[in-house]
């Protein structure tokens, strides 16, 4: 999702692919799953029917395992992010940007009140100075984060998030795959978005062994539909896919042949959508039905 210790993201080898299949509404099914004639199980299943999160599945901050420690790792301050990513133990705070309701997951992202923002000044001002002098200090938003470090983690196979979120400039929703081993590069774009751009998505590759390779792809329908994100990662190649359709393709490079886990957050502005503007209606709100794995049953190829 993002450059952060590269401190931006670069756009490159951008492509577009336009999907013919119709306008989705907000509840219309779609085929769940990778694609027909691959010996595959699924490995993971999230459907987020419970009362909130699996404490046992879900992390609410970056690097984390256990508590999330530095306020640090609750953004990409690097990408001059404007959002903290928050859950109620944070700061004392109470604040809590994720809620599980319908069989759905909510992340929530809206301004800071003065008594929050008070709170989060003074928990700065005890860290070291890199951190006081970066972009933490600007941050105007809460929201939320998850990803499954420590829990899941998986190299190869079909990922796939079935999710919505609302527009309007400096709105940022991703899912995406990092390295469960640390480090950055490599970094698996599944599915990036713009508030302002609503048919647009991006599908990238970040890698230690080239420049960013990211495809610009234009869907049928718009981000504040339900839709069905995915990649089919095989050592040779990256296919993405938009709704059972598959919308671009990238070599997997060697770097990214490592187990990865998943993340799904709602970032707020930075240096790649823009921040955002008088037009952008808060609170914003990203929307997941469900996120799902599948991995080879035999060697994948």
């Amino acid at each position: 999702m993002r450059n952060y210790w590269m401190g931006g993201v670069a756009l490159c080898a951008t492509a577009a692919a336009v999907i013919a299949t119709g306008r989705l509404e907000a509840d219309e099914p779609r085929r769940s799953g990778p694609p027909s004639g691959l010996a595959m199980a699924m490995s993971f299943n999230e459907e987020f029917d419970g009362r909130g999160l699996r404490s046992n599945v879900w992390r609410t901050a970056y690097k984390s395992c256990g508590k999330p420690g530095s306020i640090a790792n609750r953004s990409l301050y690097g990408n001059r992010e404007r959002q903290i990513y928050f859950d109620p133990e944070f700061l004392d705070a109470g604040v809590q940007p994720l809620a599980v309701s319908g069989g759905k997951l909510v992340i929530t992202a809206r301004p800071l009140s003065a008594a929050v923002k008070a709170k989060l000044d003074a928990a700065l001002s005890r860290q070291p100075a890199k951190i006081q002098s970066s972009a933490l200090a600007e941050a105007r938003y809460s929201s939320g984060l998850i990803t499954t470090k420590c829990s899941f983690e998986q190299a190869y196979g079909y990922f796939e998030i079935r999710a919505r979120w609302t527009g309007g400039k400096g709105i940022w929703p991703a899912f995406w795959l990092l390295p469960a081993k640390g480090g950055w590069p490599p970094e698996i774009d599944i599915a990036e978005a713009h508030g302002d751009k609503p048919t647009t998505i991006f599908q990238s590759l970040h890698s230690k062994l080239q420049k960013p390779v990211t495809r610009k792809v234009t869907m049928a329908g718009t981000g504040e539909q339900f839709h069905l994100y995915a990649v089919l990662w095989t050592p040779k190649t990256l296919d993405y896919y938009i709704d059972g359709v598959k919308t671009a393709s990238i070599p997997t490079t060697a770097d990214a042949s490592q187990p990865m886990y998943l993340l799904a957050n709602l970032a707020i502005g930075g240096k790649w959508p823009g921040d955002p503007d008088g037009g952008t209606v808060m609170p914003a709100r990203m929307e997941i039905d469900h996120i799902r794995a599948w991995r080879f049953t035999g060697r994948p190829s």
